[in-house]
C-alpha cells in the first residue's frame, strides 16, 4: 500500500491517550512519542505545571492578604506583588492554551504550494491548478467536528467549506484581498497531520504583492517553520531570496525547509544530467542560507533541501497512482523523508518558541515568591512571641478572679446531681406504670387491619403508642420536675445576684444588670417506637386447636417451650432486634428474650412438631411398650370398627374447618395486638432505666448550662479578661498558622519550581 510507505509516514501516527500522558509524565525519554505529539505532550506538561502554579498563587494571594501582622509592618507590598504574579501566570495559561504549531508555506506563483499542502493532508482540500490560483492567505486547522467549515475575514458566520475554491481563487469574481485570510476548519478524523495542533498557512505568490513586510507582520510572526516551495525547473529566484532576507531580519533564527517541486520533470533526463542539476540547485541554496542569511551550517542546510513532486505524492496518496513518471518511488520516498524531518523540526521549534520563555518566567516568579514567604515567616514569629508574653500576664489576673466563683460552682454541682437522681427515679416509675397499662393503650388503637398491609398497620400502631407514651409521661412528670427545677434555679440566681451586688458596691467590676430569668424548662419524653420495635415479627399463620402444635403444648406443658426454643435456635434464623430508642442513641441493643425466640420458632413449629415429638418421646418407649400400644390400637379398631374411626376423622375435619372459618382478619388483628403488646412490654422494660437517665441528663445539662451562664455574669472583668486572652490566643494561633503555612507554601513553591526546572531539562533545546 503506497499510502503507508515509510516509517515516518503520517498515516502511522498514533494519538496519545490520557493514560499515555500520565505514564510519560515523569520520564525523560521522549523517543517513544511521535514527533508532532511531543508538542502536545510538552503543552500538556507545562499547562499542568502552570495550572498547578496558578492554583498555588491564588491560594498565596488569599494567604498573604489575610496575613497582615500590623499596620506599620504588614505585607501590603508582597500582596500587590503576588497579585501581579497571579495575573502574569493567568496570562501565560491563556497563551499556552491557545498555542499551536504553525507552518507557513511561501513561494512564487504556480510553484505548487497548495499542492504540497494537499499532499501532506492526503486530500484535495485547497484549490490548485495552473497559473495564479491562490489569491489570499488560507489557514487549515483541525477541529473535533464531523463536517468542515470556513470563516471569512469579514463575517463570524460559518460557511460551507466548498466555497473556499471561490473565495481564494484568483480566477473567481468573489476573490478576497491578498492580505486577507480565510480560516478553514477541517475534521481531525479526516487528516492525521492536523490532529496534533498543527496549523498550516498557504499564501499567495510572493511575487504578486509588494507588501511582503505586512504579510510577515500579520501572518508569520508566530510561525514555527517556513516552507519555501521552489520550482526545480529554475534556480532560486531573487524574489524568493528577498522574501527570506526580510523574514530573517524580522524573526530570530527562522526554521526553513526548501522544497524543489516538480522534480518529476527530470525523469526524461539521463542520470548524470539529473545529478548535475540537483547539485547546482543544492549548492546555490546552501550558499544563500549559509553565506547570505547565516541561519544554519552547510550540513544542516543540506538536510533541509528536498527534490519532490507534490503532484505525484498527492496522486499516490489519493489512490490515483497511474501513469507516473519514471523514478516516482524515489521522489515519493524523499517527500516522506521531508515530512519526517519537518515534523521533528516543527515540534522542537514550537516547543522552544512557545513554551521555553514561559518556563523561565515561571521560575523567576517562584524565586520571588520564596523571598516573600521568608519575610512572612520572620514577621509571624516575632509577633507570636510578643502575644505570648502579654497572654501570660492576663492569665495570672484571670486566675485570681475565678477562684471567687469556684465555691459556688462546687456547691451547686452537688445539688444538680441530687436533682438528677430524683428526676431519673420519677420518670422510671412513670414509665413502669405506663407499661402496666400497655394492653389498654394497644387495644385503644383503631386502624383498618389488612394482612397484606401489615407493615403499614404496625407503623401506625407504633406512632399511636409513641404519641400516647410521650403525652402520658409528660402529664405524670412535668409538674413535679418543673417544681424541683425552678426551686434550684431560683436558689442559684439568688446566690449569684448577691455576689454581683457585693462586687458592684466594692467597685471590683463594672456595673451589671439584674439577672434575667429564662423560660421554664420542658424535658423531652419522646420514645422512638419505630426503632425500638424494629425487631418485632408477628406470627399470624392459622393454628388449629387440635393440631400437632396445640396437642404438644397441652401434653408436654413446660417441655414444649423448651423444645420450640431448641428447634428455633437450631433451624430458624434469629431475627435482628434493634431496640434503640431515639433517646438512647449510644445504648447497645438488649439480647433477645425467650418470648421473642418462641415467636420466631413457631413459624416452622407445625412442620417439625412430629420430628420434635419423635425426638423427645420415642426414647421413652421400649420394645415392650411399643407392642402393648400396637395391641391397644388393634383392639380399638376391632371394638369400634372403621365407621367410628371415620366418623371421628370427619368430626376432626369439621372442627378444623370451623376454626379456620372463624379465623378472620379481626382475629388476626387481636392476635397481632397481643403479640405486639408482649413484645413491646419487654422492650419498654429494657429502656426504663435508660429513659429515666436521659430525662435526668436533660435536666442536669440544662441546670449546668444555667449555672454556667450565671457564673459568667459574676464579674464583667472575667469576660473582659477571657476575651482578651482568647483574642491573644487566637492571634498566637493565627501567627503560628501563618508561620506553618508559610513554611508549607515554601515547600509547595519549591515543588513548582522543581517542576519547571524538570521541564526545562526535559525539553531543553541545544
Amino acid at each position: 500500500d503506497m499510502t503507508q510507505t515509510g516509517s515516518g509516514s503520517p498515516g502511522l501516527r498514533r494519538t496519545l491517550s490520557q493514560m499515555d500522558y500520565e505514564l510519560l509524565k515523569h520520564t525523560p525519554d521522549l523517543t517513544n512519542i511521535p514527533p508532532l505529539q511531543r508538542f502536545g505532550f510538552a503543552k500538556k506538561r507545562i499547562n499542568d505545571i502552570f495550572e498547578k502554579f496558578k492554583v498555588f498563587l491564588e491560594d498565596m494571594d488569599e494567604f498573604i492578604g489575610n496575613s497582615f501582622i500590623k499596620e506599620d509592618n504588614d505585607l501590603h507590598g508582597e500582596h500587590l506583588d503576588t497579585q501581579n504574579m497571579l495575573r502574569q501566570i493567568e496570562s501565560i495559561v491563556q497563551i499556552i492554551d491557545r498555542d499551536h504549531m504553525k507552518v507557513a508555506f511561501f513561494g512564487r506563483t504556480s510553484n505548487g504550494k497548495s499542492t504540497v499542502i494537499n499532499s501532506m493532508l492526503r486530500d484535495q482540500i485547497l484549490p490548485s491548478g495552473i497559473g495564479h490560483t491562490t489569491n489570499c492567505f488560507l489557514s487549515i486547522t483541525g477541529v473535533d467536528v464531523q463536517e468542515p467549515y470556513l470563516l471569512r475575514p469579514d463575517s463570524p458566520d460559518k460557511k460551507n467549506a466548498q466555497t473556499i475554491k471561490r473565495l481564494s481563487n484568483s480566477l473567481s469574481k468573489e476573490c478576497l484581498d491578498p492580505n486577507a485570510i480565510v480560516r478553514l476548519y477541517w475534521p481531525k478524523t479526516k487528516c492525521a497531520l492536523i490532529r496534533d495542533e498543527v496549523v498550516l498557512v498557504d499564501s499567495p505568490g510572493i511575487d504578486m504583492s509588494p507588501d511582503v513586510d505586512g504579510w510577515i507582520d500579520t501572518h508569520c510572526q508566530d510561525a514555527d517553520v517556513f516552507v519555501l516551495v521552489a520550482n526545480s525547473e529554475s534556480t532560486l529566484m531573487h524574489s524568493e531570496k528577498s522574501f527570506f532576507k526580510r523574514v530573517n531580519a524580522k524573526l530570530s533564527q527562522p526554521n526553513i525547509f526548501i522544497l524543489n517541486n516538480r522534480w518529476d520533470c527530470s525523469a526524461g533526463e539521463d542520470t548524470a544530467t539529473r545529478e548535475e542539476v540537483r547539485s547546482q540547485h543544492q549548492d546555490r541554496t546552501i550558499e544563500f542560507i549559509v553565506d547570505e542569511l547565516g541561519l544554519m551550517t552547510r550540513k544542516e542546510t543540506s538536510e533541509r533541501i528536498f527534490f519532490i513532486s507534490a503532484k505525484e505524492a498527492l496522486k499516490i496518496r489519493m489512490g490515483q497512482a497511474s501513469d507516473l513518471a519514471q523514478g516516482w518511488e524515489e521522489r515519493h520516498k524523499e517527500f516522506e523523508d521531508f515530512e519526517l524531518k519537518f515534523e521533528n523540526c516543527l515540534s522542537a521549534s514550537a516547543i522552544n518558541t512557545k513554551f521555553h520563555s514561559h518556563a523561565l518566567r515561571g521560575r523567576d516568579i517562584a524565586n520571588s515568591l520564596n523571598e516573600s514567604l521568608m519575610k512572612v515567616e520572620e514577621l509571624s514569629f516575632n509577633y507570636r512571641k510578643k502575644c505570648e508574653e502579654e497572654r501570660k500576664r492576663k492569665e495570672q489576673q484571670l486566675d485570681f478572679v475565678l477562684k471567687e466563683s469556684e465555691a459556688i460552682k462546687h456547691h451547686f454541682k452537688k445539688k444538680i446531681e441530687s436533682v438528677g437522681s430524683h428526676v431519673e427515679e420519677l420518670v422510671s416509675d412513670a414509665l413502669r406504670e405506663e407499661i402496666l397499662r400497655l394492653s389498654n393503650t394497644v387495644d385503644s388503637f383503631s386502624y383498618p387491619f389488612q394482612k397484606d398491609y401489615i407493615n403499614k398497620y404496625k407503623a401506625e400502631l407504633e406512632n399511636h403508642l409513641e404519641e400516647h407514651l410521650g403525652r402520658n409521661l409528660m402529664d405524670r412528670c412535668h409538674n413535679r420536675i418543673s417544681k424541683v427545677y425552678e426551686e434550684i434555679k431560683n436558689e442559684m440566681c439568688g446566690r449569684i445576684q448577691q455576689l454581683m451586688n457585693v462586687q458592684q458596691s466594692a467597685a471590683i467590676g463594672p456595673s451589671q444588670p439584674a439577672i434575667e430569668m429564662q423560660s421554664s424548662f420542658e424535658p423531652i419524653y419522646q420514645i422512638d417506637c419505630q426503632s425500638l420495635f424494629m425487631g418485632f415479627q408477628s406470627q399470624l399463620t392459622f393454628q388449629f386447636s387440635f393440631g400437632p402444635t396445640a396437642m404438644a403444648r397441652r401434653f408436654l406443658g413446660p417441655r414444649y417451650s423448651l423444645l420450640l426454643q431448641t428447634l428455633g435456635e437450631s433451624s430458624s434464623p434469629q431475627p435482628v432486634s434493634n431496640s434503640r430508642s431515639q433517646v438512647t442513641p449510644r445504648r447497645p441493643s438488649p439480647a433477645p428474650s425467650i418470648t421473642h425466640h418462641r415467636s420466631s420458632a413457631s413459624v416452622s413449629g407445625d412442620e417439625n412438631i412430629l420430628l420434635v415429638l419423635a425426638t423427645q418421646l420415642l426414647p421413652a418407649f421400649n420394645t415392650k411398650t411399643a407392642i402393648t400400644a400396637t395391641a391397644i390400637i388393634g383392639g380399638v379398631y376391632n371394638l369400634v370398627g372403621w365407621r367410628v374411626i371415620a366418623a371421628t376423622g370427619a368430626v376432626y375435619v369439621g372442627l378444623y374447618g370451623y376454626e379456620r372459618l372463624k379465623y378472620t382478619e379481626r382475629a388476626m388483628e387481636r392476635r397481632f395486638k397481643q403479640q405486639f403488646c408482649d413484645y413491646a412490654s419487654i422492650k419498654l422494660h429494657d429502656i426504663v432505666t435508660y429513659t429515666g437517665n436521659c430525662c435526668s441528663t436533660q435536666v442536669q445539662r440544662d441546670l449546668s448550662s444555667t449555672l454556667s451562664r450565671l457564673l459568667s455574669s459574676i464579674n464583667g472583668g472575667i469576660n473582659v479578661l477571657k476575651t482578651q486572652i482568647a483574642t491573644l490566643s487566637a492571634e498566637i494561633s493565627r501567627s503560628k498558622d501563618v508561620y506553618d503555612s508559610a513554611t508549607s507554601k515554601r515547600i509547595q513553591n519549591d515543588h513548582c519550581r522543581d517542576d519547571l526546572e524538570h521541564y526545562l531539562r526535559l525539553f531543553s533545546v541545544t
